[in-house]
Protein backbone atom coordinates (compact mmCIF):
# COMPACT_ATOMS: atom_id res chain seq x y z
CA UNK A 1 0.00 0.00 0.00
CA UNK A 2 2.31 2.46 0.89
CA UNK A 3 4.28 1.73 -2.43
CA UNK A 4 1.64 2.14 -4.55
CA UNK A 5 1.12 5.59 -2.87
CA UNK A 6 5.15 6.49 -2.85
CA UNK A 7 4.56 5.66 -7.04
CA UNK A 8 1.49 7.30 -7.29
CA UNK A 9 3.49 10.51 -5.73
CA UNK A 10 6.10 9.94 -8.17
CA UNK A 11 4.17 9.79 -10.97
CA UNK A 12 1.92 12.92 -10.06
CA UNK A 13 5.50 14.70 -9.48
CA UNK A 14 6.83 14.11 -12.84
CA UNK A 15 3.48 14.79 -14.43
CA UNK A 16 4.13 18.05 -13.16
CA UNK A 17 7.57 18.86 -14.13
CA UNK A 18 6.10 17.97 -17.94
CA UNK A 19 3.32 19.94 -17.45
CA UNK A 20 5.43 22.64 -15.89
CA UNK A 21 8.40 22.43 -18.68
CA UNK A 22 5.64 22.17 -21.54
CA UNK A 23 4.00 25.20 -20.51
CA UNK A 24 6.84 27.66 -19.68
CA UNK A 25 7.70 26.52 -23.51
CA UNK A 26 4.33 27.80 -24.40
CA UNK A 27 4.96 30.81 -22.68
CA UNK A 28 9.07 31.66 -24.16
CA UNK A 29 6.82 30.93 -27.52
CA UNK A 30 4.32 32.87 -26.87
CA UNK A 31 6.36 36.12 -25.46
CA UNK A 32 8.95 35.29 -28.71
CA UNK A 33 6.13 35.64 -30.88
CA UNK A 34 4.78 38.93 -29.30
CA UNK A 35 8.28 40.13 -29.61
CA UNK A 36 8.46 39.94 -32.93
CA UNK A 37 5.42 41.49 -33.86
CA UNK A 38 6.04 44.23 -31.72
CA UNK A 39 9.37 45.01 -33.99
CA UNK A 40 6.96 44.61 -36.82
CA UNK A 41 4.37 47.08 -35.36
CA UNK A 42 6.86 49.55 -34.81
CA UNK A 43 8.03 49.48 -38.46
CA UNK A 44 4.07 50.01 -39.38
CA UNK A 45 3.94 52.74 -36.81
CA UNK A 46 7.08 54.14 -38.00
CA UNK A 47 5.58 54.58 -41.87
CA UNK A 48 2.40 55.96 -40.62
CA UNK A 49 3.56 58.40 -38.08
CA UNK A 50 6.24 59.09 -40.73
CA UNK A 51 9.08 58.27 -37.16
CA UNK A 52 12.61 57.26 -39.14
CA UNK A 53 13.96 56.69 -36.12
CA UNK A 54 11.44 54.79 -34.85
CA UNK A 55 11.92 52.57 -38.02
CA UNK A 56 15.59 52.69 -37.62
CA UNK A 57 15.84 51.51 -34.20
CA UNK A 58 14.32 47.95 -35.41
CA UNK A 59 16.52 47.57 -38.16
CA UNK A 60 19.47 45.29 -37.82
CA UNK A 61 22.69 46.83 -39.16
CA UNK A 62 22.69 46.36 -42.81
CA UNK A 63 19.22 45.75 -43.58
CA UNK A 64 17.81 45.72 -47.17
CA UNK A 65 14.47 46.03 -47.96
CA UNK A 66 13.01 45.14 -52.05
CA UNK A 67 9.35 45.87 -53.22
CA UNK A 68 8.86 43.90 -56.03
CA UNK A 69 5.87 43.96 -58.48
CA UNK A 70 5.23 44.02 -62.39
CA UNK A 71 4.65 47.22 -64.28
CA UNK A 72 3.93 47.53 -68.05
CA UNK A 73 7.89 46.70 -68.28
CA UNK A 74 7.60 43.61 -66.83
CA UNK A 75 8.75 42.56 -63.20
CA UNK A 76 10.52 44.67 -61.44
CA UNK A 77 12.34 44.97 -57.84
CA UNK A 78 13.61 48.07 -56.14
CA UNK A 79 16.27 47.40 -53.38
CA UNK A 80 17.15 49.90 -50.71
CA UNK A 81 18.97 49.87 -47.00
CA UNK A 82 17.08 49.83 -44.35
CA UNK A 83 18.13 53.60 -42.93
CA UNK A 84 17.47 54.96 -46.71
CA UNK A 85 13.74 53.29 -46.02
CA UNK A 86 13.82 55.04 -42.91
CA UNK A 87 14.89 58.72 -44.55
CA UNK A 88 12.45 58.47 -47.31
CA UNK A 89 9.60 57.94 -44.64
CA UNK A 90 10.87 60.61 -42.47
CA UNK A 91 11.18 63.15 -45.83
CA UNK A 92 7.64 61.97 -47.09
CA UNK A 93 5.21 64.89 -48.11
CA UNK A 94 2.03 62.85 -48.27
CA UNK A 95 0.60 61.02 -45.64
CA UNK A 96 0.67 56.97 -45.33
CA UNK A 97 -1.68 54.38 -43.63
CA UNK A 98 0.06 50.59 -43.98
CA UNK A 99 -2.38 48.06 -42.46
CA UNK A 100 -1.73 44.20 -42.08
CA UNK A 101 -3.44 41.25 -42.22
CA UNK A 102 -3.61 37.29 -41.89
CA UNK A 103 -0.42 37.78 -40.23
CA UNK A 104 1.73 34.46 -40.16
CA UNK A 105 4.82 34.04 -37.65
CA UNK A 106 7.74 31.43 -37.98
CA UNK A 107 10.33 31.06 -35.08
CA UNK A 108 13.60 28.91 -34.93
CA UNK A 109 16.35 29.75 -32.01
CA UNK A 110 17.63 33.15 -33.69
CA UNK A 111 15.31 33.97 -36.67
CA UNK A 112 11.99 34.92 -37.25
CA UNK A 113 9.82 35.40 -40.31
CA UNK A 114 6.64 37.36 -40.32
CA UNK A 115 4.25 37.04 -43.65
CA UNK A 116 1.55 39.55 -43.51
CA UNK A 117 -0.65 40.86 -46.10
CA UNK A 118 -1.07 44.66 -46.14
CA UNK A 119 -3.05 47.64 -47.86
CA UNK A 120 -1.35 51.07 -48.40
CA UNK A 121 -3.01 54.49 -48.39
CA UNK A 122 -1.72 57.72 -49.56
CA UNK A 123 -3.37 60.60 -47.90
CA UNK A 124 -6.30 58.95 -47.22
CA UNK A 125 -6.54 56.69 -50.37
CA UNK A 126 -6.25 53.49 -51.70
CA UNK A 127 -2.86 52.94 -53.16
CA UNK A 128 -1.71 49.18 -53.09
CA UNK A 129 -2.05 46.18 -51.52
CA UNK A 130 0.15 43.00 -51.19
CA UNK A 131 2.31 40.94 -49.19
CA UNK A 132 5.20 42.04 -46.76
CA UNK A 133 7.76 39.37 -45.48
CA UNK A 134 9.92 40.65 -42.70
CA UNK A 135 12.82 38.43 -41.63
CA UNK A 136 13.78 39.09 -38.38
CA UNK A 137 17.34 37.95 -36.24
CA UNK A 138 17.38 38.03 -32.19
CA UNK A 139 19.85 39.91 -31.04
CA UNK A 140 21.23 40.96 -27.58
CA UNK A 141 18.85 44.32 -28.11
CA UNK A 142 16.64 42.08 -29.23
CA UNK A 143 14.60 41.32 -32.00
CA UNK A 144 15.78 43.09 -34.84
CA UNK A 145 14.48 43.75 -38.93
CA UNK A 146 17.27 42.01 -40.95
CA UNK A 147 15.41 42.26 -44.54
CA UNK A 148 11.93 43.46 -45.39
CA UNK A 149 10.60 42.27 -48.82
CA UNK A 150 7.04 43.00 -50.24
CA UNK A 151 4.54 42.92 -53.00
CA UNK A 152 3.32 46.56 -54.80
CA UNK A 153 0.03 45.22 -56.34
CA UNK A 154 -2.49 47.56 -57.57
CA UNK A 155 -5.40 45.23 -58.79
CA UNK A 156 -6.74 41.83 -57.77
CA UNK A 157 -6.34 43.35 -53.56
CA UNK A 158 -9.12 41.27 -51.41
CA UNK A 159 -11.87 44.35 -50.13
CA UNK A 160 -11.02 45.04 -46.49
CA UNK A 161 -12.80 47.01 -43.87
CA UNK A 162 -12.75 50.61 -45.22
CA UNK A 163 -9.90 53.22 -44.27
CA UNK A 164 -11.36 56.19 -42.60
CA UNK A 165 -9.90 59.71 -43.71
CA UNK A 166 -10.75 61.03 -39.71
CA UNK A 167 -9.12 57.84 -38.22
CA UNK A 168 -5.92 59.62 -40.04
CA UNK A 169 -6.83 62.94 -39.14
CA UNK A 170 -7.33 61.30 -35.71
CA UNK A 171 -4.01 60.15 -35.51
CA UNK A 172 -1.91 63.09 -36.41
CA UNK A 173 -3.94 65.69 -34.90
CA UNK A 174 -5.50 67.67 -37.39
Amino acid sequence: MVKSQFFRLIGICILTIVFSIHSNLDAKAQSDQENVLLVVQNVFDGINTKNGPLIESVMAKGSVLYSTGVNDKGPFFNPQTGIQFAGSIASATSEFHERMFETEVKIQQGVAMVWANYDFHVNGNFSHCGVDTFTLVRSVDGWKVASLVYTVERSGCKERPPFLQSRLSDQFGR
